[in-house]
C-alpha cells in the first residue's frame, strides 16, 4: 500500500514542478527541391535519445514551421511530404535563449531519390493514451511476455474478467472483442478459451475504444476491445521466431513465427502460433435458499477444475500493387483449439438448521473441439492526392465445433452409504455457424481541413446447434428428452452510414448517422417452436474538440449504441454444469440499446474523461430456481439456472484519469485510473433492483531503462471492487514485475517475468436475490513465471503497412458455442 500511495502522490506533484523548467522555441524552413517553399509538409520534433516524439506541426505559405514552449533537451527533427523521401536533421540542443533557434532549412528530395539510411531507435511505452482510444503495446511489454491474450486484457487499463471469464470495460458488460479490426464470432466459453490459446507473442498491440464514432458497427455499448496481430511491416524478407515457457501451478508453452517478404509489387505475410497450456479455475460455493425469507437449504460446493487446451493459429495474405493507387489483397486466419476438461465438484447438502444432510460427488470430462476459418478479400482505390479513397471488403467465415461430455454423479448419505442410485449423463454435441458480409467505404476531402464518409454493409448469418444427451445410468444409453435440442438461427443484416469531420483554427468537429435494419428468426425442432422479429434502429455520434492552449484540449462526444445477444444467448438448450446447476439461452432476449455521452479534457500529456451513459433493456447474467424457468421438468427445489434476461435500464457514470510522468532519464511512469458508479433498475424472480455501487480501478505502469540493453518493468493494479446486477464483487489487487535483455547485436531479447507475485488477483462475490444468496470465491492460475526469446531475422528498412477493417466485424464478435 506504501508503494501505491507513492504513485500517486507522485502522480499529483511531479506535474506541477516540471512546469518550472526552463523552455525556449523552435522554427525551420522546408523548401522542395525547386527552392520552392512546401506548405502543409509534416515536421516532427523528436527527442535524440530514444526518437519520442514532443510535437508536431505543419509548415505554412512560407514554408515555416515553429515550435513553441519546449524544454531545454537534445533533439532532432524528422520532415514529411507527400511525394517527397523523409528527411532528418542532425541532434541538436535547444539552448536557453529568448530569441530562440532557428534551424537551417531543409530542401526535400522526391520521393524517387534514394537517400542514405537513418537509424531512429525508439521505445512505446505499455500503455498510450491517445485522443481516442487507449493503446497497450503487448509487444513492447516485458511482463506480458509469455501470457495469454487473456492475461493481457486482465492487466489492460478499465478491463475485468469474472468467474465465468465474461469480459467488462469500465465495470460495464456488452463488450466487442475484435482481432485486427473483425469482430470474433465467438462468445462465452468459446471466446474465453480462444484468448486463453492464443500467445501473447503473436500480438502487437491492442486497442480499447470506449465511444466508437458511426464508421464502426453499431454494436458495443462499452466499447470495442481490438487486438492488433502482428505484420512485420519492412522492405524485403524479414520475420521473427518466438518461444517461452512459463510455470505457475501448471506449465505453459508457446512457439511462433512471423514471414514478410514486401517488393514494389507484392507483399506476402502470414504468422503460425502454437500454444499449450493447463489452466486452473477452483470455485468455492456457498448457497443458499429462503421461502418467505426463511432458511430452507442450501449447498457448500468445492469445485475443481483442470483444462489442458491446446492451440494453432495461423495467419496468411497477400497484398498486390498493380498501380500507386491501388491495392488488392485477400487474408485469411485459421484457429483450430484442443480443449479438455477435468472436472471433480464435491458437494455438502444443509438442511433447514444448516446441518449437512448428505453428499455428492460429480466427474465430468469434456473433449472439445473447435476449428474456425475466416476468409477475406479486400480491394483499396486511392484516386488523388488529396485523399478521396473507396475500399471494399468481403468476409466469409466458418465456425465448427464439437464436444464430447461425461458428467457422473453419485450421492452419499453422512455415514458414507449409497443414497440414491448414481446418475451418468453423456453428451453429443454439434455446432456449425457461417456468415457472408460486404461491405463498402468511401472517403471524400472537402479542401484541406474537411471530408465527407460513407459506407454500406450487408450481412447474412446462419447457425446450426445439434445437441443430444443420453442418461446411461442404468448401463443402456436412454436419451433425455429434457435435453436433447436442434436449434436453428439466421440474420439478416443491413446498415449505412455517413460521417462529415471538419477542422477550424482552434476547433474540430465529426458528425455522423449510422442505420441498421436487422432481421432474425429461429427455430427449436424440438415442440417446433419458432421465433421471428425484425426493427430498425438509427445511431447518432457526434464528436467535438477544441484547444484552448497549444497543450490543452476539451472534447465532447455523444453516441447512440446497440448490443444485439450473443448467438449462444439466444440458445434454448438446456446445459448441464452439476446436478443442482444449469445454464440455458432465451430466444426472446432483447438487444440493449445505450447513450453515452464523454467529456474530455486534455493538459499536455496528462488526459482526463467524464463520462455518462443511460442502457435501456440492460442484458444481464441471472440465476434463477429451477421450477420458474422450466416449471414441467421435476426436480428438487434447490436446484438453479443461469439464463440471460434483459433488466429494465442502468446508468453508469465515470471519471478516467490518465497521466505519464518521467520520474528520472532512466525512469518513465503512466498512471491509469477509472472511478465509476453504475446503478441498475428492474425485477426479475420476485427480487427488485435499484441500486448500484461505486468502484474504482487504478493501474499503474513503470518502465526503467539500464546501460548495456537492460530494461524492466513493474506494474501494479488495484479494483475496489463494484456491483454487475444482482453481484456484487470483493476488491483485488496485483503486483507483476519482469527483466528484459537485448542480445545478438540486438536482434535477440530475452524476457523474463511473473505475474500476480502474491496471488490476490482473484475474484470473489455475492449475489442476491430475496429467495437466493450465493456466495462465490475463484482461485485461477494468475500467478505464473514466464521466460521468453524473441529473434529477429532479415531486412530492417521500415515501411509503413497498411492495416485493414474487414466486413465482419460485429458478426465475428457474436458467435456462439
Amino acid at each position: 500500500m506504501r508503494f501505491i500511495i507513492t504513485i500517486l502522490i507522485a502522480a499529483v506533484c511531479l506535474p506541477a514542478t516540471a512546469q518550472n523548467n526552463i523552455s525556449g522555441s523552435i522554427s525551420i524552413e522546408i523548401f522542395n527541391n525547386s527552392r520552392v517553399p512546401l506548405e502543409n509538409a509534416t515536421v516532427e520534433l523528436r527527442k535524440a535519445k530514444d526518437s519520442s516524439l514532443v510535437k508536431i506541426a505543419l509548415t505554412d505559405k512560407s514554408g515555416l514551421a515553429e515550435f513553441g514552449n519546449i524544454h531545454i533537451d537534445s533533439y532532432l527533427i524528422k520532415v514529411s511530404a507527400v511525394n517527397f523521401a523523409l528527411q532528418y536533421t542532425a541532434v541538436f540542443i535547444l539552448p536557453a535563449s529568448q530569441d530562440g533557434l532557428r534551424l537551417p532549412s531543409i530542401i526535400l528530395q522526391p520521393a524517387a531519390t534514394q537517400l542514405g539510411n537513418v537509424t531512429v531507435s525508439s521505445r512505446k511505452p505499455f500503455i498510450q493514451k491517445l485522443s481516442d482510444r487507449i493503446v497497450v503495446n503487448v509487444e513492447n511489454s516485458i511482463v506480458s511476455a509469455g501470457s495469454s491474450a487473456m492475461d493481457v486484457l486482465e492487466r489492460s487499463p478499465g478491463v475485468n474478467v469474472d468467474q465465468n471469464d465474461n469480459i467488462t470495460l469500465r465495470g460495464k458488460a456488452g463488450v466487442i472483442v475484435m482481432v485486427d479490426g473483425k469482430p470474433t464470432p465467438m462468445t462465452g466459453a468459446d471466446l474465453a478459451n480462444y484468448l486463453k490459446a492464443l500467445p501473447s507473442s503473436a500480438i502487437e498491440r491492442i486497442d480499447i475504444i470506449t465511444n466508437p464514432s458511426s464508421k464502426y458497427d453499431a454494436a458495443g455499448n462499452s466499447g470495442i476491445i481490438d487486438i492488433r496481430m502482428k505484420k512485420d511491416q519492412r522492405l524485403g524478407i524479414n520475420g521473427t521466431f518466438t518461444s517461452g515457457y512459463g510455470q505457475g501451478i501448471y506449465p505453459k508453452t508457446n512457439i511462433g513465427s512471423t514471414f514478410n517478404y514486401r517488393n514494389k509489387k507484392v507483399n506476402i505475410f502470414g504468422n503460425y502460433n502454437y500454444a499449450y497450456r493447463i489452466g486452473l479455475n477452483h470455485l468455492l460455493l456457498d448457497r443458499n435458499f429462503y421461502e418467505n425469507n426463511v432458511y430452507n437449504g442450501g449447498d457448500l460446493k468445492d469445485n475443481f477444475s483442470k483444462s489442458p487446451v491446446s492451440s494453432n493459429t495461423a495467419r496468411i495474405g497477400m497484398d498486390f500493387f498493380p498501380s500507386k493507387k491501388t491495392i488488392m489483397g485477400f487474408v485469411v486466419n485459421g484457429n483450430f483449439n484442443h480443449y479438455t476438461r477435468d472436472n471433480d465438484n464435491s458437494s455438502i447438502v444443509l438442511d433447514p438448521q444448516k446441518q449437512a444432510s448428505s453428499t455428492f460427488n460429480s466427474l465430468a470430462t469434456n473433449n472439445d473441439h473447435a476449428n474456425n476459418i475466416v476468409a477475406n478479400i479486400n480491394y483499396k482505390h486511392t484516386f488523388d492526392s488529396s485523399g478521396k479513397e473507396v475500399t471494399a471488403d468481403i468476409d466469409y467465415g466458418n465456425y465448427r465445433s464439437t464436444s464430447l461430455t461425461v458428467n457422473a454423479t453419485n450421492y452419499y448419505k453422512l455415514d458414507g452409504s449409497q443414497l440414491q442410485p448414481d446418475y451418468i449423463l453423456d453428451g453429443d454435441q454439434n455446432g456449425k455457424l457461417s456468415f457472408t458480409t460486404a461491405k463498402v467505404d468511401y472517403v471524400n476531402p472537402l479542401g484541406k481541413t474537411g471530408k465527407w464518409e460513407a459506407g454500406i454493409k450487408t450481412s447474412f448469418v446462419s447457425s446450426d446447434n445439434d445437441a443430444k444427451f443420453y442418461d446411461v445410468s442404468s448401463g443402456t444409453a436412454q436419451n433425455d428428452p429434457n435435453k436433447t435440442n436442434h436449434f436453428l438461427y439466421k440474420e439478416y443484416n443491413n446498415a449505412g452510414y455517413i460521417n462529415f469531420s471538419k477542422t477550424f483554427k482552434k476547433f474540430d468537429m465529426q458528425l455522423g448517422l449510422r442505420g441498421e435494419h436487422t432481421h432474425l428468426n429461429t427455430e427449436q425442432k424440438i415442440g417446433n417452436i419458432r421465433f421471428d422479429s425484425s426493427y430498425f434502429q438509427l445511431f447518432p455520434s457526434a464528436f467535438f474538440n477544441y484547444k484552448i492552449k497549444e497543450d490543452q484540449t476539451i472534447g465532447l462526444s455523444v453516441s447512440r449504441r446497440i448490443d444485439r445477444p450473443g448467438y449462444s444467448q439466444l440458445n434454448p438448450f438446456l446445459f448441464l454444469i452439476d446436478v443442482t446447476t444449469y445454464a440455458t439461452g432465451r430466444p426472446g432476449l432483447l438487444p440493449q440499446l445505450t447513450w453515452s455521452y464523454e467529456l474530455s479534457y486534455t493538459l499536455k500529456n496528462m488526459n482526463f474523461g467524464l463520462s455518462y451513459s443511460h442502457s435501456k433493456d440492460d442484458q444481464n447474467i441471472t440465476l434463477a430456481r429451477f421450477k420458474e424457468v422450466f416449471p414441467n421438468i421435476p426436480s428438487e427445489d434447490n436446484v438453479t439456472v443461469q439464463i440471460p434476461i434483459n433488466l429494465e435500464s442502468s446508468d453508469y457514470i465515470g471519471l478516467s484519469i490518465s497521466t505519464p510522468i518521467k520520474i528520472t532519464k532512466w525512469w518513465n511512469m503512466i498512471n491509469n485510473g477509472n472511478i465509476y458508479y453504475q446503478k441498475y433498475h428492474g425485477t426479475f424472480s420476485g427480487t427488485t433492483l435499484n441500486n448500484g455501487k461505486p468502484a474504482a480501478d487504478i493501474r499503474t505502469n513503470n518502465t526503467f531503462t539500464f546501460k548495456k540493453g537492460w530494461t524492466a518493468e513493474l506494474n501494479a493494479s488495484l479494483n475496489t471492487g463494484g456491483q454487475y446486477g444482482y453481484m456484487v464483487l470483493d476488491p483485488q489487487w496485483a503486483l507483476a514485475a519482469g527483466v528484459q535483455k537485448t542480445v545478438l547485436n540486438k536482434k535477440g531479447t530475452i524476457r523474463f517475468n511473473i505475474t500476480d507475485i502474491f496471488w490476490t488477483n482473484l475474484p470473489k462475490a455475492v449475489i442476491t436475490y430475496n429467495n437466493y444468496i450465493e456466495k462465490w470465491h475463484a482461485y485461477r492460475e494468475t500467478r505464473v513465471a514466464n521466460l521468453s526469446f524473441t529473434y529477429r531475422f532479415g531486412n530492417n528498412k521500415v515501411q509503413a503497412a497498411r492495416r485493414r477493417t474487414t466486413a465482419s466485424e460485429e458478426e465475428r464478435q457474436r458467435a456462439g458455442n
